[in-house]
C-alpha cells in the first residue's frame, strides 16, 4: 500500500511506450505488450462472500485515452464477466448490502453519475442527474437509499458567467463546496442533507440508517487536507456534530456492527507531512477518544469492522511489502493476519474488503516479477492466498527481471533498504549498468508491486539489460514515524546519502557498473536528482521529471506551502539559508551531468517554472539539457501516449549518454 504523498502526485495506468527503441531484449516484455497492460483496482468482495467485483481500465495509445469497466469473477475462480462495456468511466463500483445490486459512477453520458445494475445480467440504469457530477457514495443498511457527495449545483449567475467567459478567477476565494445528498430508490428523487460551504470527502452509514458520518476540510486548497475533520449527521433531521476536537487531520470513519462506536485515524499536533496517523475510537454518542495498536511501528490504513465488533482490520505498508492486520477494541499490538509476500499493487489500499461473515477477504496483490491480479484469502490461518484472475496474458510467456530487497547502512550508519531488479538472463559476477530510480513524497516508498509504468520503468530496463536501483531513503514511509522525520530540515543531505551508499554497496558486490550508472526521478525524486546532478559527477545522464529545483521561489508558486514549512521549519523569509541551502539552483555551477527535464505544462503541484530554472541553469553553462512539456498534463501524466513517450524518451537519453548509443528514429506508437 502506497502512502498518500504530499508531493509525489497520484500514480497514473500502468503505461509502456511501443516502438522499436525498446524492443523485446533477451525475452523481455516487449513495449507494446506492456502498453496493452491492463490496471486494476477498486476490488471488492460480495456480502455473501461468492464474488469479486473490480474494476479494470485499458489504454488507447492511438487515441491516448482509457476506458474503465466494472468485471466480476467467483470466488472458486472460472471465467471473468463484464458487466459494462463502454467507452467512458465505469468506476467505483459498490455492492448493495443484500448482494442483489451493484453501484457504480459512470461518465457515459457526460458528468460523472450514479448509475445501478444487477451482478446477474441486464442494463444499468442511471440513479441521478447531478450538474456538478457524482464524485463517490454509500448504501445505506437497508439498501432503499445511497448517499452521494456531489459539487453544489451552479447558481443562475454562475452559469451565465461561464457561458459568457465572465470567469475570472480571484485567488483563494470563489471555492465550490460540494453537498451529502440521499437517494430515494423508490421514488429516485435526491434531496440535499448537509449544505455546509466545504468539501465532503468519505462518507459511512451507521449500521441502523439513522445517521452518517463523513470527512469535511475546510477547502478543496491541498494544504487544507490537514484540517479535516470527521463529523455525524442525523438523518431525520439534518443536524451535524463535530466527532472529535483534534489540531491534526481526522479522516476514515467506520462504524461498529451495534453503531457504539467510531473508528478513525487521526494526527496531532505534529507536522502532519513527518507523523504518522494514529487509530481511535470514539464513542458513537459522543465522548473522549481511546487509542487503540499500542505503538504499532507502522501506520494503519482504513479499517473494517469484524462482524462481532470486537476487532478491526487494516492493511499496513510494511517496509516493501502489504500486510493485513487485526486489531482488538480491548487493546493490544495489532497482529498481521496476512503473509502476502508483494505488494496491494498500484491503486490498492483502502479498506479492507471482507464478507458479511468476516471470513473472506477480497484484494488485489502484485510482486516484483507479476502484475496486479483479483486475489481471495479466507480470514484463519494457516494463510493462504488464491488468484482467481489473469489479466495479463500477453505477457505470460515473456521473461522479468528477477527482484530482491538489499539493505545498506547510510553514511552515519543508519540501515536503509531498497529494491534491486536485475537484468532478464541476470549473470552473477557480471557488473551491469544501472539506473537509480527515485520516489516522490518524499515520504513515498518503492514496494514490492510490478514496477513497469511511467512512474517507474524498472522493468523496462531490466528487459534492456539493465540493473534498476529502486532506494527507499529516509524520509520514506513504511518504515515507522521516526525514518518518516529523518530527513526534517535535512533535505540533500541525509536522503542523497543514502542513495549513493545504496549505489556504492551495488558496486561493491559487483552488480553496478561505476562507469554507466543514470538516475531519474519524478517530484521529489526529481528534487533528489536535480540535486544530485550539482552534487556528483559519478552519473552519465540524469532525468529530473517535475522537480523541485528552487525551493525559495517553489514555495509561493505551488500549492503545499504548509508541507515545505513542515519540512524546513519555517517560512522561506524567515530562514531563507535552509531553502537556499537545500535548492539545486544554488549549486547549478557545479553541473556537469547531460540532464533531460520532463514536467507537465498544467503542474500546479510543482510549477513549470521550477523545469524553467533548471533548464536555463544548465544551458547557460554548457551542459548538454533537453527540456520537454507535455501539454493538458497535471503532476502525474494522464494521457498513455505521453506516458509512452516519457519512457521512450528517458531510455533513449540514457542509452546514448550512458551506452553510447545513437537514439533510432522514433516510430509512431501505434501502427
Amino acid at each position: 500500500m502506497n502512502r498518500s504523498i504530499a508531493l509525489g502526485g497520484a500514480l497514473a495506468a500502468m503505461l509502456l511506450l511501443a516502438g522499436s527503441g525498446l524492443a523485446r531484449a533477451q525475452g523481455g516484455i516487449s513495449a507494446e505488450q506492456a502498453a496493452g497492460m491492463r490496471v486494476l483496482s477498486n476490488v471488492a468482495v460480495s456480502p455473501d462472500g461468492r464474488w469479486v467485483l473490480y474494476t479494470v481500465t485499458t489504454a488507447d495509445l492511438k487515441a491516448s485515452t482509457t476506458n474503465s469497466d466494472l468485471w466480476l469473477v467467483a470466488a472458486t475462480g472460472g471465467d471473468p464477466i463484464r458487466l459494462t462495456n463502454g467507452k467512458t468511466v465505469d468506476d467505483q463500483g459498490q455492492w448493495s448490502p443484500d448482494g442483489k445490486w451493484i453501484a457504480f459512477v459512470s461518465t457515459r453520458d457526460g458528468k460523472p453519475q450514479l448509475y445501478r445494475i444487477s451482478p446477474f445480467g441486464g442494463e444499468a440504469t442511471k440513479l441521478t442527474d447531478s450538474k456538478a457530477g457524482v464524485r463517490s457514495f454509500a448504501w445505506a443498511p437497508d439498501g432503499r437509499q445511497i448517499a452521494f457527495v456531489a459539487g453544489r449545483d451552479p447558481t443562475p449567475d454562475e452559469e451565465r458567467r461561464q457561458r459568457e467567459k465572465d470567469d475570472a478567477i480571484v485567488v483563494d476565494e470563489g471555492f465550490i463546496p460540494t453537498r451529502l445528498n440521499l437517494l430515494d430508490l423508490g421514488t429516485e428523487k435526491a434531496a440535499e442533507l448537509v449544505k455546509a460551504d466545504a468539501q465532503i470527502g468519505s462518507i459511512a452509514w451507521s449500521p441502523n440508517g439513522r445517521a452518517i458520518a463523513y470527512v469535511t476540510t475546510p477547502t478543496p486548497k491541498a494544504d487544507d487536507a490537514r484540517f479535516s475533520d470527521v463529523q455525524v449527521v442525523d438523518v431525520a433531521s439534518g443536524t451535524s456534530r463535530k466527532v472529535l476536537e483534534s489540531p491534526g487531520p481526522d479522516n476514515n470513519p467506520s462504524w461498529s456492527p451495534d453503531g457504539a462506536w467510531i473508528a478513525l485515524s487521526t494526527r496531532g499536533p505534529k507536522a502532519v507531512s513527518i507523523s504518522q496517523s494514529r487509530l481511535v475510537v470514539v464513542p458513537a454518542a459522543g465522548g473522549e477518544p481511546r487509542r487503540i495498536g499500542g505503538d504499532f511501528l507502522y501506520e494503519a490504513g482504513p479499517t473494517t469492522w469484524a462482524p462481532d465488533g470486537k476487532s478491526l482490520y487494516f492493511w499496513s505498508a510494511v517496509r516493501t511489502r502489504s500486510e493485513l492486520f487485526q486489531v482488538s477494541l480491548a487493546g493490544g499490538t495489532p497482529k498481521q493476519v496476512s503473509d502476502l509476500q508483494g505488494s496491494l499493487g498500484l491503486f490498492g489500499g483502502g479498506a479492507p474488503s471482507i464478507s458479511k461473515d468476516g471470513m473472506t477477504v477480497a484484494f488485489q496483490r502484485s510482486t516484483i516479477e507479476a502484475p496486479d491480479e483479483v486475489y481471495l484469502a479466507r480470514l484463519e490461518a494457516p494463510w493462504r492466498h488464491t488468484k482467481l484472475t489473469s489479466l495479463h496474458p500477453e505477457i505470460a510467456s515473456a521473461s522479468v527481471g528477477k527482484g530482491e530487497v538489499v539493505r545498506w547502512k547510510g553514511k552515519d550508519g543508519l540501515e536503509v533498504e531498497g529494491i534491486v531488479v536485475y537484468p532478464v538472463g541476470y549473470q552473477p559476477g557480471r557488473r551491469y549498468p544501472t539506473v537509480a530510480i527515485i520516489h516522490g513524497g518524499p515520504s513515498g516508498v518503492w514496494n514490492e508491486s510490478f514496477p513497469a509504468n511511467w512512474y517507474n520503468s524498472a522493468q523496462v530496463y531490466a528487459g534492456q539489460g539493465w540493473v534498476a536501483f529502486l532506494p527507499n531513503p529516509r524520509g520514506s514511509s513504511g518504515y515507522g514515524e521516526k525514518f518518516l522525520a529523518a530527513n526534517y530540515r535535512d533535505w540533500g543531505n541525509g536522503d542523497y546519502h543514502d542513495i549513493q551508499t545504496g549505489l556504492d554497496h551495488l558496486i561493491r558486490r559487483g552488480i553496478a557498473d561505476s562507469t554507466k550508472l543514470a538516475q531519474g526521478g519524478w517530484s521529489y525524486g526529481g528534487y533528489m536528482t536535480a540535486w544530485t546532478l550539482t552534487q556528483t559527477n559519478r552519473f552519465k545522464a540524469v532525468m529530473v521529471g517535475a522537480g523541485l529545483t528552487n525551493m525559495y521561489s517553489m514555495y509561493s508558486t505551488n500549492d503545499l506551502q504548509m508541507v515545505l514549512e513542515e519540512y524546513f521549519g519555517a517560512e522561506p523569509w524567515d530562514d531563507e539559508t535552509a531553502y537556499r541551502r537545500a535548492s539545486a539552483m544554488m549549486h547549478i555551477k557545479q553541473a556537469r551531468t547531460p540532464t533531460l527535464i520532463i514536467h507537465g505544462k498544467e503542474d500546479t503541484r510543482v510549477p513549470i517554472g521550477q523545469a524553467q530554472e533548471l533548464y536555463m541553469g544548465l544551458k547557460k553553462n554548457e551542459v548538454p539539457v533537453e527540456l520537454v512539456f507535455y501539454p493538458r498534463e497535471p503532476h502525474g501524466l494522464q494521457e498513455p501516449r505521453h506516458a509512452a513517450d516519457k519512457i521512450q524518451r528517458e531510455y533513449d537519453f540514457f542509452a546514448k549518454y550512458v551506452l553510447g548509443l545513437a537514439p533510432k528514429e522514433r516510430p509512431e506508437l501505434v501502427p
